[in-house]
Parts: C-alpha cells; structure tokens; sequence
C-alpha cells in the first residue's frame, strides 16, 4: 500500500486469543459477542499486526508481534499460531534484519514486543541489530518495576537486551523520527503508550498500537480490563478517532483479525465504522 512516497506493508505475526472479558471490561458480553463471538473458553480471536514502513529515509518496523517465547501451556492458553518467524516474513519481502533503521514499540506488553529479541545460543538478542529501538522513557521504567497488575504481562527477555546493546532509544512525549513519522505519547493503555503519525503526499496514518486495538474498540466506553488509566484512554481515543474522521486518515488495528488497515464511516446513530482496506 502507498501512502505519498511511503510504502506501507501488514504482516502477520500470527492470531491468538484472549479472555473477551479482559479486552472489553465492563461491557457486557451480551454486547461484544456480537462482533466479537467467543469460544467455548470465552476467548475472541485476535491478530499479531506489524506495520513495515519503507521511507525515502528509512526502513521501519512498527510493533514486534509475540515472538518465539511463548511455548507449551502459553501456547495453549492464548492458542497462539504462528506459521513462519516473523524475521522470515519480512525476508520475503526484500527486507533483513540489519536493513531495519527504527523498531518502533507502543509499549512493552509481551504481545506487541516479542521479535524485538530472538535466542542466540543461551541469550536473547537483538533481532534487528542496527535498529534503534524507540520507546516512551516512561514505558521504560514501568516495565523495569511493573506493578502487581501488570507484572504478568512484561517478559523482560524481550527487552533486557535492547538495553545492555545499546540500541534502546528512549524519548519523552512528542518525537520526530525521520521526516513524516512521529510519535505521540498518549498514556491510557499504560502510563508510556505511543502512537505513531505517519504523513507522505498530504497523506496520513494513524498506528493506534493498544489504543484502539480492533474495530469493536471505536466506542468511545468499549476499552480493555487491561487499560491501566481507562478515563485516559476514552479522551484520547475519542479526539483522535474525531480528528481521524475529519482528516480521513487511514488506520492501523494491531489486533484486528479481519483487516489491518481501515478508514472511518459515521454510522446512522453517530457512531464509527470502520470500511476494511486490503
């Protein structure tokens, strides 16, 4: 996909699944089932989304899937299927590891954040070992000290290394990587999640990472048990999704499973859609 002088590309980490109450809180299930129906474990099907961006600039990788760490009761409690190493899938599409310049990272949660690193012998590595990898500096030191909580979802092997390589590159709040793709602290999911701005040819994407994680997540008070600050999350997705409406702008679903990429419709009660671009 195009966006201006930008070449924009989805690749699939995998699908897994995920407690459907955890992704929708307080909403009843009589209410989410309808988009999102459950299985008989009252999990909903989700996907592993990564967005390879190819600049004039640079090359990027926005969010780094689950990666190889998941293995035997963690593969059957998420039923995580994986068809191929996500390295190997962007192989296939021209791009190595070392050609990669910026890893960009919402946060780290170990489903967004698991190709960050892969083993080497008895180590974990990094997997793109020239990237700078760029995070919120608040995410950082959350996932240094994760409170009770959120503790079962950091696995400080996905990221212990980006430190001790010296590829971690931490910012705080609003940052300009390269010309056309910046980063906007938003908090909410956790107190360091980002989004991503991507602009080329009048042309914009809006990578929302856990912010919105699927279409059901466009109402404003449908947000994740998971969200850490939910007050915050329901006022920053609800200017952003207005500005994306007005804006036009093309989307980015980390978690959607039927299409990664999608535009904004208003519905006929004043609700969003989201029309699926392929």
């Amino acid at each position: 996909m195009k966006l201006g002088d930008f070449e924009l590309t989805a690749v699939r980490d995998g699908l897994f699944r995920l407690d459907g109450g955890s992704m929708f809180g307080v909403v009843p299930r009589a209410n989410w089932e309808k988009q999102k129906p459950p299985d008989e474990r009252n999990r909903i099907n989700l996907a592993l989304n990564v967005l390879l961006v190819r600049t004039p600039d640079a090359i990027l990788v926005l969010e780094a899937g689950m990666g190889e760490k998941v293995l035997g009761k963690g593969i059957d409690l998420y039923d995580l299927r994986q068809e191929e190493p996500l390295p190997a899938k962007l192989e296939a599409l021209g791009v190595r590891p070392e050609d990669v310049d910026f890893v960009i990272l919402s946060h780290l949660h170990l489903d967004h954040c698991g190709w960050s690193t892969r083993k080497e012998g008895d180590a974990w590595v990094p997997t793109f070992p020239r990237a700078r990898y760029l995070l919120q500096s608040r995410e950082w030191e959350a996932a240094q000290k994760p409170d009770l909580r959120s503790r079962p979802s950091y696995d400080p092997r996905n990221f212990s290394a980006l430190e001790q390589s010296g590829l971690l590159a931490l910012v705080d709040g609003d940052t300009q990587v390269v010309p056309g793709v910046k980063l906007r602290h938003t908090g909410g999911h956790t107190a360091g999640h980002q989004v991503t701005y991507l602009e080329s040819g009048g042309e914009r994407l809006v990578f929302l990472g856990d912010l919105v994680p699927t279409f059901a997540h466009l109402r404003t008070n449908w947000h994740m048990a998971w969200d850490l600050f939910p007050l915050e999350v329901m006022e920053r997705k609800e200017r952003m999704l207005q500005e994306a409406l007005r804006s036009g702008d093309l989307l980015f679903f980390t978690h959607e499973d039927t299409a990664a990429f999608a535009r904004l419709a208003s519905d006929d009660k004043g609700g969003l859609l989201a029309l699926p671009i392929e």
